[in-house]
């Protein structure tokens, strides 16, 4: 039979093409200059055009259209709309005849049919004819037969029977992109491969390489014949960690970020999630960790860690309108290096229309994926009715496994309760808190599909510093399910009670209000809850609910459109849902959608606009 073997040549600087070899035998590798085609026939249809003394003329692509006719008139110039009248000559219609065969290649049809034929003179300019290329594709050649090989370190691995190894081997030639019975094509055959090294490369064997690769195709029956051999090289191990950057840190604080350890086997995501992790870390700008995949080094490659710092210190002014407390303005400072121990201070001064408020937060290095912070907080405002001072201080410890996430606090609050005609309550706690998020979500700041829950309980002993003894409960459950691309369902629920005699000593703080931008939109900031004296005070039993419909209308701009329950009290008997529905504009931003939302609340009769941004709890 007559094979044709494929190699690759620079297609006029264009795009890489294919040309084809016809020979007895087989077979050729993928280098090799471009060959010439049958210059008889062309010499021919050149004798016969140029004897009609046609002067210039211009091309016109006669071909079914389709994918294939686009890539010949975006590739070969004299098909073009703004082409240029040309002489015919046996060596232009050479190269149209190549640069054809050799773009429908790449495309699997190897054995095209091209015809050149003058057409009558129409209305074309004077002295200028046209010329119709008429091309028939043919058959497109499909995969017959699949040979993948190995060599190197894995090999070795597969034939001493070691059962990763041998795993790995199933696994790669599953996810080969070329399967047998696919059509051929070169950018599918240029992806299989690349997609094939880089998953050795990615994980132990970082110098592996494509030693052997071939198409063998069989014109007469368009079929072909994938040949390739991987040679993995050696297993790497990592070794010891080669820093440079760091002027203000010391070396222990990338000790605290969980950084890969010498004897590790290489693995490309363990060095990017340690970048990652460095990144997000409060010290470095930017970062960049990888290896040089010297098969000599195999045996314990270094790490190379660059790093640049970021300031130590920056102030910061921000302004901005919640719909929930109004317009406000902030000055904020941070100190990243507080005691020249790494300690990062993090402090504000915001003051808003309905609330007023100063934090200082000083977070510790982590160490074994926990977070350890101190601080201090005063607080003022005055919502729905019900003014509240009070001032914090606490200590708090945040830790990560996998998607789960750990939190434990123990904080000292002192609250001041004022409603109008009612007389001031002072109140104060000892409070113990932990919580529990778990988050499976494809994008933690414009989620698509996944789903969050998360409990949090706070403990308070009366003996203990407290006015009284109380449990406070809370559970969220949040879900985004994707009805398409553009398309989200978004449902949340939300659930609490605080477990005392009465709300009687208890601050605010640790009560239940809702209604606004996060809870039952249409409704209030906090205007939710027991009525008292034209004010809204907090209950021992809170329940939201929200079903949202999100459709984006391009990149950046989505539409809404949602119904919320909720309601706050003091007995699960009393409790009685608002209700609101509502539409609304989604914005996307870096930090989370913004959002827009007028609501209509059921029970008031009245449409309120709730500004927010919508990220995920």
């Amino acid at each position: 039979m007559t094979v044709l073997t494929i190699k690759r040549y620079q297609y006029r600087g264009i795009v890489p093409a294919l040309c084809l070899v016809v020979s007895a035998s087989c077979f050729a590798q993928e280098t090799g200059s471009l060959p010439t085609p049958d210059t008889a026939v062309l010499m021919s249809a050149a004798g016969e055009l140029s004897a009609e003394r046609l002067g210039t003329v211009r091309f016109v692509l006669s071909m079914k259209a389709d994918a294939e006719s686009a890539l010949l008139k975006e590739h070969i110039p004299e098909f073009g709309s703004n082409a240029e009248p040309q002489n015919v000559t046996p060596a232009l219609l050479r190269r149209l005849r190549q640069d054809i065969s050799g773009i429908l290649a790449t495309e699997g049809y190897f054995n095209p049919q091209i015809r050149f034929e003058a057409l009558p003179q129409g209305r074309a300019n004077a002295g200028e004819r046209q010329i119709s290329v008429m091309v028939e594709r043919g058959d497109r050649s499909m995969i017959e037969n699949v040979s993948m090989r190995f060599s190197g370190a894995f090999d070795e691995a597969v034939r001493s029977g070691q059962q990763d190894a041998v795993q790995r081997q199933r696994q790669v030639r599953e996810d080969w992109g070329l399967a047998v019975g696919q059509p051929f094509r070169e950018s599918d055959w240029s992806e299989a491969k690349n997609v094939l090294l880089e998953s050795f490369r990615s994980d132990r064997y970082a110098a592996a390489k494509l030693q052997d690769t071939a198409v063998k195709v069989d014109a007469g029956s368009s079929t072909a014949r994938v040949e390739v051999t991987v040679d993995s090289g050696p297993e790497f191990k990592l070794g010891a960690l080669n820093v440079k950057g760091l002027q203000r840190y010391p070396l222990w604080l990338l000790d605290r970020y969980d950084p890969p350890k010498p004897g590790e086997l290489y693995s490309r995501n363990r060095l990017l999630d340690f970048q990652r992790t460095l990144q997000n870390s409060p010290y470095f700008a930017a970062v960049a960790v990888q290896i040089d995949a010297d098969p000599d080094k195999a045996d314990a490659v270094p790490v190379e860690v660059n790093l640049t710092e970021r300031k130590a210190r920056d102030l910061s002014f921000g302004a901005g309108y919640s719909s929930n407390t109004g317009f406000r303005g902030e000055i904020a400072y941070r100190d990243r290096d507080i005691l020249n121990r790494a300690w990062d201070l993090r402090s504000a001064v915001r003051i808003e229309q309905k609330r007023q408020l100063g934090y200082a937060d000083v977070y510790l290095p982590p160490s074994d994926q926990v977070l350890n912070s101190f601080g201090v907080l005063a607080d003022r405002q005055d919502v729905s009715g019900v003014l509240t001072v009070k001032q914090a201080i606490g200590v708090r410890r945040t830790s990560h496994t996998g998607n789960i996430e750990r939190r434990f606090g123990l904080n000292l609050l002192r609250e001041k309760s004022t409603i109008e005609g009612e007389p001031t309550e002072i109140s104060k706690a000892l409070v113990w808190s932990a919580g529990w998020t778990w988050r499976d979500i494809d994008d933690a700041f414009n989620p698509h599909q996944g789903k969050i829950i998360q409990a949090d309980i706070a403990v308070s002993e009366k003996a203990l510093l407290s006015d009284q003894r109380f449990v406070r409960l809370v559970g969220k459950y949040q879900q985004w399910v994707p009805v398409n691309k553009q398309d989200t369902l978004i449902f949340r629920v939300e659930a609490g009670q605080v477990v005392a005699p009465d709300e009687e000593g208890i601050p605010e703080e640790y009560l239940f209000r809702t209604g606004g931008a996060s809870t039952v939109r249409g409704y209030a900031y906090q205007s939710i809850g027991i009525p008292v004296q034209g004010a809204v005070t907090g209950g021992r039993v809170m329940a939201v609910a929200s079903a949202e419909a999100l459709h984006w209308l391009n990149g950046s701009w989505g539409i809404a459109a949602f119904a919320d329950v909720g309601d706050a009290t003091s007995v699960w008997r009393k409790l009685s849902l608002k209700k609101s529905v509502g539409t609304g504009l989604r914005y996307r931003t870096p930090a989370g959608p913004v959002a827009l939302d007028l609501g209509y609340a059921l029970k008031t009769k009245r449409a309120r606009i709730d500004f927010s941004i919508a990220i995920a709890f």
